[in-house]
Formats: C-alpha cells, structure tokens, sequence
C-alpha cells in the first residue's frame, strides 16, 4: 500500500501557512501576504517521502515563505522542502 498526499485546505487560516515562525494575522487594514492581490495560489506542494506530498490547498503566504519554496524547487532542494513540509505540519498543528 502507498502512502496518502496529506491535502489541507488552508482557506481559512489568516496567516503565513509557509514555514517561517510568523502567526501574525493578516487584516483586511494590514495586507502582507501573497498573492498581494489578495487572492489566493490555488496550490503549494512539499514532498515528505518518496511518495507523499504536503498539499496545500488555497493558499496565502508571506514573501518570505513564497521565495524559499521557489527556490528550494527550482535548486531541486528535496531535502529541505522535505524539511519545510515537517515544520509546516507542526505550525499547523496536522
């Protein structure tokens, strides 16, 4: 049996839902996150083993976060996204 894609659908969460430490709420008076238009990225996904992925779904995410995940995948940083996935489930609390 092959592992299960661990899918959250983060639409409700106010802040950064990226693996920096940061849970400081997004208001509709203080507007960080991006995408700045204040939509959302339809999906962010970070492997956690040979065949299972971290999907997350409806996404809001600080600079930060957004610039790491693309260049961790453009550097082919599977470890460290692989790391960013564990940091990610327990900020989630998943």
């Amino acid at each position: 049996m092959s592992p299960e894609n661990i899918v959250v659908d983060v639409t409700d969460m106010k802040f950064c839902v990226g693996p920096c430490s940061s849970k400081e709420e997004e208001t509709t008076e203080k507007k960080f996150l991006k995408p700045y238009s204040g939509g959302k990225y339809e999906e962010f996904c970070y492997p956690i083993g040979e065949e299972c992925n971290l999907i997350l779904k409806n996404v809001r995410i600080c600079n930060s976060c957004n610039h790491r995940y693309l260049e961790f995948w453009e550097e082919n940083e599977i470890d460290s996204l692989k790391g960013d996935a564990q940091t990610i489930l327990k900020k989630l609390e998943i």
